[in-house]
């Protein structure tokens, strides 16, 4: 993490995102709480201002297809909010959650500069760095497990869940930043860095299996494989004969993925779980096939505190129940353009060091999209920024010129 970049407001600002459950987390407390709630629109505005500064004194920069999705969405989004008039806090609300971080991404091209790039991925690894750390203390001292998480069909040590209050969503967590950490570990020079973020990779990778989160495992499972596969196709064979290895002897995993095979854990997915709740979603959807019921009313921590609905543990359902067909589809494009872009410059980056380091990155931001089919992943401020931010990042490491530059 480089500290000295810290000197400019304008970095300061991107930094925050980067630390962004670090920052959210202390600036709720006293006497930062009074801000809380807003430091990540003040950074916006913030962002914003220096944006425009840079289009007036040089222009637009040069964008990609999922800018241009972006755009579309955001402004599909505020029709959806004049679309609900009579309910338009609810509308505002459900917009901020789903579609304010995209604004971000729309920003960050301005702001960044590709001598920024390098340093903020290593400000998301160090920061999941002390994150990991307190999920493995957490872990030893066998924290107490929230309430609304306790299963008493299971018998665990502990589920950590760090500063995010979820074992899911730090499952998420843990998943998405292990890939950018080991890629790290692997594009740098110096021994002692290597042996930090690679050991960070441990750490995370440690604090994932604490997490007891069988959709994160998941998704980091597919995760690994892509990133073996770029890598050397044959160490994703490896990746593969790992997983099933740990599958059936690591006790904890071994155990939790047991459950798949019982009759209980089909009955209560069917009964009220992630089953029983897409299907609820697609019944919201019929009621208006192409606009759904409106922001904020369906499967989310807007729909819950207004209305009582309860939550959708997957992300797309809960999109689709909300905002129609049109609204999902839109989504849809724009996450596969976003993820086809962001591979795009992981194919063309020929210098071997970086496409490893943008190899993590982009597993990282794969996993989050994945998890989203089994948690409302994009709910959480924390992994909205983080998937967008760090996706950009290598767009404008592109875009600025940073692929023709052999060292780094």
């Amino acid at each position: 993490m480089d500290l000295s970049a810290l000197r400019e407001p304008r970095r300061w600002m991107i930094y925050m995102l980067g630390s962004f459950p670090l920052v959210d987390y202390f600036l709720h407390i006293y006497p930062w709480g009074i801000i809380g709630g807003s430091w990540d629109k003040i950074v916006l505005l913030f962002l914003a201002f220096y944006a425009l500064r840079k289009y007036m004194a040089e222009g637009k920069p040069s964008l990609y297809p999922t800018h241009r999705y972006l755009v579309f969405m955001v402004v599909l989004g505020l029709v959806y909010v004049l679309m609900d008039v009579d309910y338009i806090v609810v509308a505002l609300a459900g917009y901020r959650v789903d579609f304010w971080y995209m604004l971000y991404a729309l920003l960050l091209p301005f702001v960044v500069e590709k001598e920024d790039v390098i340093p903020l991925l290593r400000t998301i690894a160090f920061t999941g760095f002390l994150m990991s750390l307190h999920g493995v203390y957490q872990y030893i001292i066998r924290a107490p497990i929230p309430p609304q998480w306790v299963d008493i069909t299971q018998h665990v040590r502990t589920r950590v869940y760090s500063l995010f209050g979820s074992p899911n969503i730090f499952g998420d967590y843990a998943a998405f930043v292990t890939p950018i950490s080991a890629a790290i570990a692997l594009y740098e020079k110096e021994r002692a860095q290597r042996l930090f973020y690679g050991f960070g990779a441990l750490l995370s990778a440690a604090t994932l299996v604490f997490t007891d989160t069988r959709a994160a495992w998941l998704s980091f499972f597919i995760g690994a494989l892509v990133f073996t596969w770029l890598l050397d196709r044959r160490m994703a064979i490896i990746t593969f004969a790992v997983a099933v290895l740990a599958a059936l002897f690591v006790p904890p995993i071994h155990a939790r993925l047991g459950e798949f095979f019982t009759p209980v854990y089909w009955s209560k997915t069917f009964a009220n779980g992630r089953i029983s709740e897409a299907e609820r979603a697609f019944d919201q959807m019929r009621a208006n096939p192409l606009f759904g019921a409106g922001l904020g009313r369906y499967g989310g921590a807007i729909a819950s505190r207004y209305f009582g609905v309860i939550y959708v543990d997957n992300y797309y359902a809960k999109t689709l129940a909300e905002i129609g067909l049109l609204g999902l589809f839109t989504f849809v494009a724009l996450i596969f353009v976003y993820l086809r872009d962001v591979f795009r410059v992981v194919k063309r980056t020929v210098n071997r060091r970086k496409r490893i380091l943008f190899i993590g990155a982009y597993v990282g931001i794969v996993i989050v999209a994945i998890n989203n089919l089994f948690e409302n992943v994009f709910e959480v401020p924390d992994m909205n920024a983080l998937f967008w931010l760090t996706g950009s990042l290598l767009l404008i490491y592109a875009a600025k010129g940073g692929l023709q530059d052999e060292e780094s």
